[in-house]
């Protein structure tokens, strides 16, 4: 990132980052269960991260340009969805928490076509088949989820959506967090040579690991095993990871596979007990 694109480029991401901030300044002020609404803000960026990766990584509808990791466009353009990841979910949880009327979805769902086409104009975003009408319907769709999911949230979750919920916070935890962070240290990638296209290689691999990691760790969490058990599990999850790194599935950087291995396995298990203990604050007022 140089100063010239900074001014282009990566100001305009920056700029909409601190209006999310601003957002959630807004919200932790007005609730006073700021935990619980904190993970159910998580839950949102789960779920806007998950639909956003379907059409930006599989079915390539956009791109973004943030400039922030020019070196590689797929992570550039991940770097650049992660603040529309955070901002979207910011104003519906917005909506939700001060109890907006439904005119308002229309209002910030223009809000955010206004901002897609200044985007489209700067030269900092890119449509493929992608056009800017859709981001009114599914912005006013994922509000009005949004403000159905928070009532849901404060009076009766539970069961299966209680757990959906967790697993969409670890979605954004872990994914962007972990998996990220380490893919862009080098220490720990996945194989782009799966597919034809590396790109859906990557996606292939990294829902999969996601699928598999999160919902072992949920049982292993959330079931009442010993101790015993959830030991054997563990070493079983190690024992996978040298399987995978065998088949070149995951590759790893030289001498790094315990390290890496251990901070994937360890921060999942740490993220689901964050998680149950904010959903949980719920109950204890």
């Amino acid at each position: 990132m140089t100063s010239v694109t900074f001014w282009t480029h990566t100001v305009w991401f920056i700029l909409l980052g601190i209006t999310t901030l601003i957002e959630l300044v807004i919200i932790f002020t007005k609730v006073t269960n700021r935990k619980a609404v904190f993970a159910f803000y998580l839950t949102l960026c789960g779920l806007a991260f998950s639909f956003e990766m379907i059409i930006l990584s599989v079915l390539k509808a956009y791109q973004y340009y943030p400039m922030i990791i020019p070196s590689s466009p797929p992570d550039d353009s991940i770097a650049g969805n992660l603040f529309s990841q955070a901002s979207i979910p910011a104003t519906a949880l917005l909506i939700a928490v001060l109890n907006l009327r439904y005119y308002w979805y229309f209002i910030f769902a223009i809000a955010y076509v206004v901002i897609e086409e200044l985007f489209l104009v700067l030269g900092v975003y890119e449509q493929n088949w992608y056009q800017s009408w859709m981001t009114l319907l599914l912005t006013m769709l994922f509000f009005w989820i949004t403000k159905h999911a928070y009532r849901l949230c404060f009076r009766r979750l539970k069961g299966f959506m209680f757990y959906l919920f967790i697993f969409l916070g670890l979605v954004a935890l872990h994914q962007n967090l972990t998996v990220w962070g380490l893919r862009l240290s080098g220490v720990q990638l996945f194989s782009d040579s799966l597919l034809a296209d590396k790109q859906h290689s990557l996606v292939v691999l990294s829902s999969s690991y996601m699928l598999l990691l999160g919902v072992i760790f949920m049982l292993l969490y959330f079931v009442g095993i010993h101790w015993g058990w959830k030991l054997t599990v563990i070493v079983l999850l190690y024992i996978g990871h040298g399987v995978a790194m065998m088949f070149d599935l995951i590759i790893y950087k030289e001498g790094w596979f315990w390290i890496s291995t251990s901070i994937s396995i360890w921060s999942m298990y740490l993220f689901t007990f964050l998680l149950d203990q904010f959903y949980a604050s719920r109950t204890r007022g």
